[in-house]
């Protein structure tokens, strides 16, 4: 992958906040010391580039929900998310509609669904972003729709590639930049469609001027 110069993604993120600052707060990065601490807890290691993004841009808010230590330990939000130390299941994660109940019941089965996956950005009404630490799916960007559709599908490139954190990240820094000016109706149109897209939901939104990019309809 390419390198990604993660102090200038930080000055595009506080440019945006400068121009938009109801869009704020973010919080600042944090140390290593801290990062090495969450890890440890959490049971394991952060995939590097959201690593990076940790210490160089923020720690999340805005955007991506806030690691942060409260009273509870390190976490993300309502600090939901499954065990990290189990490898995420990605598209096996299906449950078969015919199928008998799971040893555990369904409950024990819907917490194997998201083995592996933290989830890093509420979406409301239960939709959250969840970020694959384990297996081989690890560093790559799931969208858990569960509440709407009871799905939980890849958040995937234009050519159709499941998306890592980073492509995901500048794909949206991208988005907000090109919205510089736009109304606020057209911003939460083209925010809306990014965050809940179902097939390719990055870089798939109309531009603020709602050229349009495919054929189909949104």
């Amino acid at each position: 992958m390419t390198a990604v110069d993660w102090p200038a993604v930080r000055t595009r993120v506080l440019a945006l906040l400068e121009r938009d600052p109801e869009q704020g707060p973010t919080a600042p990065p944090l140390t290593e010391q801290q990062v090495a601490e969450a890890e440890a807890e959490l049971g394991a290691p952060f995939p590097s580039d959201y690593r990076a993004y940790l210490l160089h841009v923020s720690a999340g808010g805005w955007f991506l929900d806030e690691l942060r230590r409260t009273g509870h330990g390190w976490g993300w939000g309502g600090s939901e998310r499954g065990d990290l130390t189990e490898p995420f299941p990605g598209p096996s994660n299906e449950p078969d509609p015919d199928a008998a109940p799971p040893p555990g019941g369904w409950m024990a089965r819907e917490w194997e669904r998201v083995a592996g996956l933290a989830f890093i950005a509420d979406r409301g009404c239960g939709a959250a972003v969840g970020l694959a630490f384990t297996g081989p799916w690890r560093g790559t960007v799931w969208m858990d729709n569960r509440p709407a559709c009871d799905e939980i599908y890849p958040l995937l490139t234009e050519d159709d590639r499941e998306a890592t954190f980073t492509e995901w990240l500048l794909d949206w820094l991208a988005h907000m930049e090109e919205l510089a000016g736009a109304t606020p109706e057209q911003r939460g149109q083209v925010a809306y469609c990014w965050h809940m897209g179902v097939e390719t939901p990055i870089d798939w939104c109309p531009s603020p001027a709602f050229r349009p990019r495919r054929t189909e309809p949104l």
